[in-house]
């Protein structure tokens, strides 16, 4: 570490004479002293007199140099303050502190370039306009100040990590921001520009309007070199959130054990000392990073700077007396769960966004986006503000809504974490969760899963599909949401649920159809396979009901296209597509497997086909009755596909229907031609145009494909 701060001093003092010897900035540029302005930054600490202590820890952290010959901002408690400091810690004077410390400690009160109030409060972008303004893009928002001190190096015994688990590894310190909270800021943020927001995390400080981390601005100087601003407290050093749980485990030990599940740590370099002691840097996967000191973001850009992580952490009694009563019932310990379900326990403490007072008592919604009453005078027992994060004490659990809605009790069944990654992966929490909304939720086992094609990968921790080559790929976000969207109907009307024990069909959120009867469920991949899923347990929950089942319902892999391909008996109706140009060949990218598509179909949300069989085509020809011009030959086909709905014979859906086949357009609108659909239970009819009736046979209805279905018919449809 010692080589880590004599490098980092050398670079800076590089920098320096960089500084003094090459055009600058206008606003940074070193300059002669103006008559009407203080002495340079030393200067002015030694006049006022009761800064000496400031004076020693600037010489021990090796920053004298620096100070007299570039440009800063300083930060200056007085010795008093400095005094009461170094008593609250057990150290009677700067000489107790290593080189180390004293510079970690000094560097927590330094910009590396003069800042006047405005320039503190609006920084520069060259990206949003330049110098902020109130109102501007970024505004009073980049509340974290880059500085030059780093957390220490600490050594932390890997709990769970398989790799290096029971071993103790040194980790390595990051470089700390320190927040300046402003008037400015707290009315650009929506908060409370009277400061109560600040004050509620340091209510031993006064607030001025602007503030340096615990301690208020009183005034500042002027100086030939930069800014000095004078606190009324010493700032100390700031812990990270990782810090302050690993060093506060009378209050955090439950809630830090288990994020240690999500603890990975990896190799950065070797230390200085004899033995080259490894030094490896810690973060947390499939949780918030809180072991990052940059923040959420990634560090790229300015928005690292506006962000910190929020944590909501209940005190070990309260989250302990949780866990006990609810995963504890269902498993023998943490280690059982299944991990997805410990992700959302140990997300649903933490937020991605710097959570202020008034906004929460106004209005608090979690990770998962669920309304939670946080009450902050009541819930909370104790507030924190640290580098990177805004800590609440609760002495209280708000679990998320998946916890106890309709879908909470996969998360306690170890036979459901395929389909749980799914939900997570598919960004669809909210929606099953939500009290506004009521749900239909068919939950697949794993193994119903896996035989559907569908797997999480534990070892790359991927949710995967099953190509029609037999290979497994991961799962994209939208193929994510496409397959939990084929097991979930959020659209109910409130306090409607389909009685799965009679007959019928049902539209699911992804657009695809079910056919239900007597309990079972086939989905278009089940039909294609002559195969049910089952509804093993039914239960009712807060906005909705969950069924579990011992299969998934699975997708149809055939669009009309593939269905029509497929089937012997519509090789005419197949071949005549192409003819007519309606269809053409596609190849997919991942398998290099060619598939044909219907062109027209693209334009329409779902459909209806009645494709005539061979018998039927080779009638109508014999019958004079096919076109023989391809214009012709379009409308024709375009007359067997029914657009934008979809049509069953079950009784429900009657009436002139538009058709795909195009009666006349213009620049405003298209006018398809309609077709009859006279419909009752078992007893689908077709009158065309020409006034024929054509009967849709039972036997070869209702096959269930992508977005729709097709019925084979045994005569054509005419639309002129």
């Amino acid at each position: 570490m010692k080589t880590f701060i004599a490098l980092t001093k050398f670079l800076l003092i590089s920098a320096l004479v960089l500084i003094l010897t090459n055009c600058e900035d206008d606003h940074f540029g070193r300059y002669e002293d103006p008559p009407w302005l203080d002495g340079s930054i030393m200067e002015t600490l030694t006049e006022r007199g009761n800064y000496s202590i400031l004076i020693e820890l600037i010489k021990k952290a090796g920053y004298e140099e620096p100070i007299v010959n570039g440009l800063f901002t300083v930060f200056a408690a007085n010795d008093s303050a400095y005094q009461a400091y170094f008593d609250s810690k057990g150290i009677s004077s700067v000489e107790d502190l290593t080189e180390e410390q004293a510079f970690n400690l000094f560097t927590l009160n330094v910009i590396n370039t003069p800042r006047a109030r405005q320039q503190l409060v609006f920084d520069y972008s060259y990206w949003h306009g330049g110098w902020q303004t109130a109102g501007s893009e970024l505004g009073a928002l980049l509340f974290r100040q880059d500085t030059k001190s780093v957390s220490s190096e600490y050594y932390d015994e890997v709990r769970y990590y398989n790799v290096f688990i029971g071993e103790t590894l040194k980790i390595l310190g990051q470089a700390k921001k320190v927040p300046l909270l402003s008037t400015e800021f707290f009315k650009d943020y929506n908060g409370a520009p009277d400061g109560s927001d600040y004050t509620y995390f340091f209510p031993d400080t006064k607030w001025t309007g602007l503030q340096w981390y615990n301690a208020s601005i009183k005034d500042n100087a002027k100086c030939s070199n930069g800014y000095v601003y004078f606190l009324d407290k010493a700032v100390p050093e700031i812990p990270g959130i990782e810090e302050y749980l690993k060093n506060n485990p009378d209050k955090f030990s439950v809630y830090y054990d288990l994020i240690q599940r999500f603890a990975v740590y990896n190799l950065s370099g070797y230390d200085d000392d004899e033995a080259k002691t490894k030094l490896y840097n810690k973060s947390y996967r499939g949780i918030s990073n809180l072991a990052n000191e940059v923040g959420p973001t990634s560090g790229t850009g300015l928005t690292d700077r506006r962000d910190c992580f929020t944590a909501f952490i209940p005190n070990d009694n309260i989250f302990q007396e949780y866990i006990n009563n609810t995963f504890l019932k269902s498993f023998e310990s943490l280690d059982s769960v299944p991990e997805i379900s410990l992700i959302f326990l140990a997300q649903s403490c933490i937020k991605n966004t710097f959570d202020i007072p008034s906004k929460i008592q106004h209005s608090f919604v979690n990770s998962y986006g669920d309304k939670l009453p946080i009450d902050v005078y009541s819930d909370v027992d104790d507030a924190i503000l640290l580098s990177n994060a805004a800590v609440y004490s609760m002495n209280k659990y708000y679990p998320p809504k998946a916890f106890s809605s309709t879908i909470s009790p996969v998360f306690f069944d170890n036979k459901y974490t395929t389909y749980l990654y799914g939900i997570d992966a598919a960004q669809m929490v909210a929606s099953l969760t939500s009290p506004d909304l009521e749900v239909t939720i068919f939950a697949p086992t794993n193994d119903g899963l896996m035989e559907g094609g569908i797997r999480f990968y534990k070892a790359g921790r991927e949710l995967q599909s099953q190509k029609e080559d037999g290979t497994w790929s991961i799962m994209t976000f939208a193929e994510a949401k496409a397959f939990v969207s084929d097991q979930v109907v959020t659209d109910n009307a409130i306090g409607f649920q389909t009685d799965f024990s009679d007959e019928g069909f049902l539209r699911m959120s992804s657009g695809n159809y079910i056919y239900y009867k007597n309990n079972s469920i086939q989905g278009g991949g089940n039909q294609e396979m002559d195969d049910f899923t089952k509804i093993i347990e039914t239960k009712k929950g807060e906005n909705g009901i969950l069924y579990t089942l011992d299969k998934a319902i699975i997708a149809p892999k055939n669009d009309p296209a593939r269905f029509i391909s497929k089937d012997p008996d519509l090789s005419e109706f197949y071949n005549l597509l192409f003819e007519a140009e309606l269809a053409d060949t596609a190849i997919d990218a991942e398998t290099n497997i060619e598939y044909p598509e219907i062109n027209f179909l693209k334009e329409f949300k779902e459909y209806s086909v009645f494709a005539p069989s061979n018998d039927a085509l080779n009638t109508a020809r014999s019958n004079g009755l096919m076109p023989s011009d391809i214009d012709s030959l379009k409308q024709f086909i375009r007359y067997h596909f029914v657009v934008n709905n979809v049509i069953f014979n079950d009784g429900k859906l009657n009436g002139n229907l538009s058709t795909a086949r195009i009666d006349s357009s213009n620049i405003e609108a298209t006018y398809y031609t309609p077709i009859q659909v006279v419909n009752s239970k078992n007893n689908l009819r077709l009158v065309d145009r020409s006034g024929s009736n054509i009967n849709v046979n039972n036997s070869t209805a209702n096959y269930l494909v992508q977005f729709g279905v097709v019925h084979k018919i045994d005569k054509v449809l005419l639309g002129q």
